[in-house]
């Protein structure tokens, strides 16, 4: 949301903000470390483009590689961004640099000359989420903070503070609120009477932070692993929810002006693969006519109210779904900052002047690095698949640096100084072999983990069931995600650019994993 639209913004971000919200002192769900996936949504803050206009600023964790700058030029996007990354001669300086948010990142460049960074003073910041360090970093970099305090987007952010929005509206499965590993073992019980139930972290995120509790011996393993850490002085804080057989999975974007206005964006579906977020996508006239009449678009606007009287205004997401037997389930949670299916709705606005319209999507693959993000273009170009905005459809890359962080370096050839490969450790990495995973396996024998693939950004979930992956050797090759917007007129159209580039991508050596 441009809250001050006469003057120049900055967008910037990162996409896994519910890290940075956790009180460190919170006991965890099992989870499987993951610094692959880690990587590539650290790399997805140059999707932000989409939300540029003209004399706009984008700052990235790393700089956007200069030939996805001339790619999205060529459609209209022209925004000032760094040349440098933000981490440039951080890795000397000691501190985990990796673990760091990208305004942490700026604050401490503050005695930076500034040489290949973009003009930031008078800039008004509009992130992807608010996070700590943002205050310190626009006031080293001359930057006009237009947001709610920390301490308020973190609370409407919790996973208890939608439990507590849909109880107070009178909405079914507000979910249970447990804070101690007895609460756990008690509701736990009580839900598996009728169904399997999910807990839920209270900064769980997509395929993070959730567990699909199926049995008494799944449910007395988690309370056993609670205990441990209660013990330790952790504090127990999870909602117990019922596990609800989904039809449909949808979210609705809105905005809350300062002035406590409430404008309805959007509505898309979604499309996940084993519970973590795949694709967003328009939904049919018919379904648009059914939220009108059941009320939903009238409930969204009562929930950006309720926000704006807890302290809140700026872009809010909201998690829906319909389920099996056609009831609507309006609140599964809130995300009160930007999310995938917003930056879905910037691209429809951009597709919409052309009279096209699109899917946002993405392939998470495993490659070398050795094709380049030019070869890829071209290669995409001269077999017909590249949209160039003179197209009636095709294939848009959103960004260079999620396909390659992994496979040491921005753009294949084009090596980062000192970038070092995420697939070159074997510790907590995935490695792959003929396209499957292999790591480290947590185990909590029979259980496994599930979550609704609410918005979120595309993180694999943690294998739990104990059943180990082959074992893979193959160092040389990494993890990556390619993000696209697929341009087409219709179902067949799209299915065809599908296969044309899931052929592409084979015969050039990436293996598709999801």
């Amino acid at each position: 949301m441009n809250a001050i639209p006469s003057q120049r913004h900055l967008y910037m971000g990162t996409f896994e903000a519910e890290a940075y919200w956790r009180d460190a002192q919170l006991a965890s769900l099992p989870a499987l470390p993951d610094r692959a996936s880690s990587a590539i949504v650290a790399a997805m803050d140059e999707l932000l483009f989409s939300f540029c206009q003209p004399g706009d600023a984008l700052l990235t964790r790393y700089a956007i590689s200069p030939v996805h700058r001339q790619y999205i030029a060529e459609l209209g996007f022209h925004p000032a961004v760094n040349e440098r990354d933000l981490t440039d001669g951080m890795e000397q300086a000691g501190g985990n640099v990796s673990a760091a948010s990208v305004f942490e990142l700026l604050g401490s460049r503050k005695a930076d000359t500034g040489e290949g960074f973009p003009q930031l003073e008078g800039c008004v910041l509009s992130p992807f989420a608010g996070l700590p360090y943002v205050e310190e970093a626009a006031q080293a970099w001359g930057i006009t903070l237009h947001q709610p305090p920390l301490e308020t987007i973190r609370k409407v952010n919790a996973k208890t503070y939608s439990s507590d929005l849909k109880r107070s509206l009178g909405l079914r499965n507000p979910g249970h609120i447990v804070t101690s590993f007895a609460d756990v073992a008690e509701a736990g019980r009580k839900l598996l009477r009728d169904g399997s139930f999910l807990i839920k972290d209270d900064f769980g995120v997509s395929g993070k932070g959730n567990l699909h509790i199926t049995s008494t011996q799944m449910l007395d393993r988690i309370v056993s692993y609670l205990r441990g850490q209660e013990r330790k002085g952790k504090q127990v804080l999870f909602i117990l929810e019922p596990f609800l057989e989904k039809e449909q999975d949808f979210s609705c974007q809105f905005s809350i002006g300062d002035d406590g206005r409430v404008d309805i964006l959007s509505v898309q579906w979604l499309a996940n693969t084993q519970f973590a977020y795949r694709e967003s996508l328009s939904p049919d006239e018919a379904f648009m006519e059914r939220l009108e009449r059941e009320g939903y678009f009238s409930l969204m606007q009562d929930v950006g109210r309720q926000l704006y009287q807890d302290g809140y205004y700026g872009d809010v997401c909201i998690d829906s779904m319909t389920l099996r037997g056609g009831k609507l389930e309006p609140i599964i949670e809130i995300n009160a900052r930007k999310s995938m299916s917003l930056i879905k709705h910037q691209l429809d606005n951009f597709l919409a002047t052309k009279n096209m319209r699109g899917t946002l999507t993405n392939y998470s693959l495993s490659h070398d690095g050795s094709l380049s993000y030019e070869e890829l273009l071209e290669g995409l170009k001269c077999e017909g698949l590249l949209f160039t905005g003179e197209r009636e459809e095709g294939i848009m890359p959103l960004g260079a640096n999620t396909l390659y962080v992994n496979t040491g370096g921005r753009d294949g050839e084009n090596r980062i100084e000192g970038h070092t490969s995420i697939s070159s450790t074997t510790s907590s990495n995935a490695t792959v072999r003929e396209g499957r995973s292999s790591a480290k396996q947590v185990r909590v024998s029979g259980m496994s983990s599930g979550d609704r693939g609410s918005e979120g950004n595309g993180m694999a979930k943690p294998d739990l069931s104990g059943k180990k992956e082959a074992a893979g050797s193959e160092q040389a090759r990494g993890k990556g995600r390619l993000y696209l917007e697929l341009v087409a007129a219709g179902d067949e159209d799209k299915m065809r650019l599908t296969t044309k580039l899931e052929r592409y991508l084979a015969e050039h050596h990436f293996t598709v994993l999801n």
